[in-house]
């Protein structure tokens, strides 16, 4: 009896785990076809899509094709004007009215040569087929955009030239603005008048020309003119500090002609700047090795370029920072 009972139960346990594997089985496959039948879908749904979309493109082509040949025959009626067919004359006319497209007899007769003339009994005229058609839309164009690129070219040169033209004038008044005299020059005699303030840092840099004369001996006789100028003003006690007084006042005169003021002023600050060392050597003690040349240079450089502007009747302003200091102390 206890073996029956075991046996029984055994045969009990295999049931119900064939059973279970039966159900698995089946479970199993049910999944795998439904993923089959799922890819499947899926793949005919994407060629539906790329079958919808090739349509739609292929639609768009032909509204544009549709388009573009619409274009082309209202442009070809425009142009025969309600004739059947246009001679050469003709076409360069109505091409210029309906296009505004200059053409020559010669873009003429290629634009003509590019179709296939109909049969009108006449050499060189063209129908509705040929204005209208692809050929002679490609062109002209082409003609179109040579005709643009040629006065494209001819505008920048026109450009260039007239860029030109006004570098000239600008350089054309430039010049004759510096023969021009400014306002308030004081005339031929003012003009003399305001080139004396400058004999001040001439003479008192004279002192320093000893290297150039050692270098060039020619310049002695013509530096020996102002030494009875350095004299003069030695002989007199603080002769550079009383001019320098002087020229302040006078400076701020208000009735003086301005080309006088400006330069009374600017005298003053070469003459300051080229005695400068020499003023703190003697408080200091110190003097600066090879100062003389660089001195003389920058005073002859400085009175030079003002008395010139001066006998012309314009500022000498553009010294840098000795103009800028002069202009300061206006």
């Amino acid at each position: 009896a206890a073996v029956s009972e075991g046996a029984l139960a055994v045969r009990r346990r295999r049931s119900s785990r064939l059973c279970t594997y039966r159900q698995l089985g089946g479970r199993c496959h049910f999944s795998t076809t439904c993923r089959a039948t799922a890819e499947s879908d899926d793949i005919v749904s994407s060629d539906d899509k790329a079958s919808r979309l090739e349509r739609e493109a292929a639609k768009l082509r032909a509204e544009a094709a549709a388009l573009e040949n619409d274009r082309r025959a209202a442009r070809a009626r425009q142009l025969l004007d309600g004739n059947s067919t246009v001679g050469p004359e003709e076409l360069a006319k109505r091409v210029k009215d309906v296009l505004g497209l200059s053409l020559s007899a010669k873009e003429v007769e290629e634009l003509s040569a590019s179709v296939s003339t109909v049969d009108t009994g006449s050499a060189n005229e063209l129908g509705f087929e040929d204005l209208a058609s692809a050929a002679f839309d490609a062109t002209l164009d082409r003609l179109e955009k040579a005709q643009n690129a040629k006065l494209s070219a001819e505008l920048a040169e026109r450009q260039r030239q007239l860029a030109e033209d006004a570098k000239r004038e600008k350089a054309a008044a430039d010049a004759a603005s510096f023969f021009t005299a400014d306002s308030d020059d004081g005339g031929i005699q003012g003009r003399v008048l305001a080139c004396l303030p400058y004999l001040l840092p001439f003479v008192d840099g004279i002192q320093f020309g000893g290297p150039v004369i050692d270098i060039v001996p020619a310049l002695y006789p013509i530096l020996g003119v102002f030494s009875p100028l350095l004299a003069l003003k030695s002989a007199i006690p603080f002769g550079t500090f009383i001019f320098l007084i002087a020229f302040q006042y006078l400076c701020r005169n208000q009735e003086l002609p301005d080309l006088l003021r400006y330069n009374l002023r600017q005298a003053c600050v070469i003459d300051i700047l080229i005695l400068l060392p020499d003023f703190l050597a003697g408080f200091t003690g110190i003097e600066l090795p090879g100062a003389d040349l660089p001195l003389f240079i920058l005073m002859v450089l400085s009175v030079g370029y003002s008395v010139v502007l001066t006998s012309f009747g314009k500022l000498p302003n553009s010294l840098g920072f000795i103009s800028d200091a002069t202009e300061r102390g206006l």
